[in-house]
């Protein structure tokens, strides 16, 4: 798969192309927050009626991040990316125009569906066509945009409702046209003469899964977790999932050519990135609530409580791209069990002392920085050094889809957590549980293999 002609000017540009790609799609995340109110008054949505806009993307990110990322192993990046730009674009199209909120569900699972392929996609290229020693720089840069985005993606939407809503989706259609036209003229072709035998049952039973683990946790009433929990609404659909979850992984293991390369997780190191994953999504969750938090132990209203999340928003675009640049001299151990640390350290500084700007600033640094490390560039590397060239795309569709599904269980959780106490005292403990969480992945983070060793994998592996 590997292009040896490319020459450096071209690889940067093709990186500028992902980094777009990447941006528009986290963007979009960022954006739907602002727009929900505006689209619940349009068409006189309930508060969890609305929520499907968002819990829809997240379904079909889940299910599309394996099966585009598994087609860009055997038809090539060039095709599935401009295939995923392409599904983005008419998701937004759909959306913007949209007469009903029918049509504006099917809009965010087409949105979803596409999304999910174009970050794993690009970031396999890197493993493709990048030398081992600007692997991890790369890899940084693409992650840095998450944080950027998620900065980027409320201003952006309050910048454009007074214009309408439906701007916040237009505005993606002329970036994916001019996606897919540079996609076109720079990516390199590809030829494969290995014949892919499509998983049709592993597709299905995913499909199902992610649509009864998003459904049981949609319905979970958080003011009254425990009985919600267990009630008709939720706990069938989410004893469903536990099912399916193990059929499919039964099937998976049968399949020649599985939609979900199941197999990678016999491999140690890939297995810790996916702890890490999850871990991540949990530790995520927590610090959504942030604002909430803000609002009880500071006063602040919500518009200043909203930027409190600056610090950790703006120290992870900050520190994507630097340890993106060391990761290739120090390898990713060593950053994952520092940052960790670092990121325990500044969740347990925001839960014990909530009421203390400077604190809780400089402690949302910390926390900005730790999360970085066990999502960003450290762990993507991993799963490049671990996997050949023809699973990277399945490889990192896993990350893709674990960190998924850590923040839909996350929110539901913390969210419980949090309407079982009153005031402050909920919030407290849902930082603390997440700190022991990032305490634990850091003890996974000390099995992960030392920088040569994983440097002599990656060679193997090319």
């Amino acid at each position: 798969m590997q292009n040896k002609s490319l020459d450096t000017r071209t690889r940067n540009l093709i990186l500028a192309l992902f980094l777009i790609g990447v941006f528009m799609g986290s963007l979009d995340t960022g954006i739907i927050g602002p727009v929900l109110p505006s689209i619940e008054q349009s068409f006189h949505l309930t508060s969890r009626e609305s929520s499907w806009i968002f819990t829809l993307f997240v379904i079909f990110f889940m299910i599309g991040s394996p099966i585009m990322a598994k087609f860009s192993d055997f038809y090539g990046r060039k095709k599935i990316f401009i295939f995923d730009v392409m599904l983005f674009g008419i998701g937004s199209c759909l959306i913007a125009f949209s007469p009903n909120i029918e049509l504006i569900f099917l809009g965010r699972i087409i949105q979803g569906f596409g999304c999910g392929g174009i970050f794993p996609v690009g970031a396999a290229f890197i493993g493709d066509e990048f030398p081992l020693e600007e692997r991890g720089k790369a890899l940084g840069i693409l992650g840095s945009v998450f944080g950027i985005s998620a900065i980027g993606g409320p201003l952006v939407g309050a910048a454009l409702i007074p214009f309408g809503w439906n701007w916040c989706f237009t505005i993606n259609i002329p970036i994916s046209i001019f996606l897919m036209i540079f996609a076109y003229s720079i990516l390199p072709g590809f030829k494969n003469e290995r014949k892919m035998k499509i998983d049709y049952l592993g597709i299905i039973i995913l499909s199902l899964l992610s649509v009864f683990l998003a459904y049981g946790l949609n319905q979970i009433d958080s003011s009254n977790f425990i009985d919600s929990l267990l009630s008709l609404n939720v706990a069938p659909f989410l004893i469903a999932f536990i099912v399916l979850l193990l059929i499919f992984y039964m099937v998976e293991k049968r399949a020649e050519e599985s939609i979900v390369a199941i197999h990678l997780l016999k491999n140690r190191d890939i297995t810790i990135a996916g702890i890490e994953t999850l871990s991540y999504g949990l530790i995520y969750s927590s610090a959504i609530f942030i604002p909430s938090l803000v609002i009880l132990s500071m006063g602040l209203n919500d518009q200043y409580a909203s930027l409190m999340l600056i610090p950790i928003l703006g120290a992870n675009a900050v520190a994507a791209p630097i340890l993106g640049k060391i990761l290739d001299s120090v390898g990713s151990r060593k950053i994952m069990a520092a940052g960790t640390i670092i990121l325990t350290i500044g969740l347990i500084a925001i839960a014990i002392y909530p009421n203390d700007m400077i604190l809780f600033i400089v402690a949302g640094c910390l926390v900005g920085v730790g999360l970085v490390t066990i999502i960003g560039a450290p762990l993507r590397y991993i799963v490049l050094s671990e996997t050949k060239p023809y699973e990277r795309g399945a490889g990192q569709a896993i990350v893709n889809m674990l960190s998924s599904a850590g923040q839909l269980i996350g929110g539901a959780l913390i969210g419980g957590i949090i309407a079982s106490f009153s005031g402050i005292i909920g919030y407290k403990i849902s930082l603390l549980l997440a700190a022991v969480v990032a305490f634990i992945a850091f003890l996974f983070t000390l099995r992960l293999k030392n920088r040569d060793e994983q440097i002599k994998t990656m060679k193997l592996n090319q």
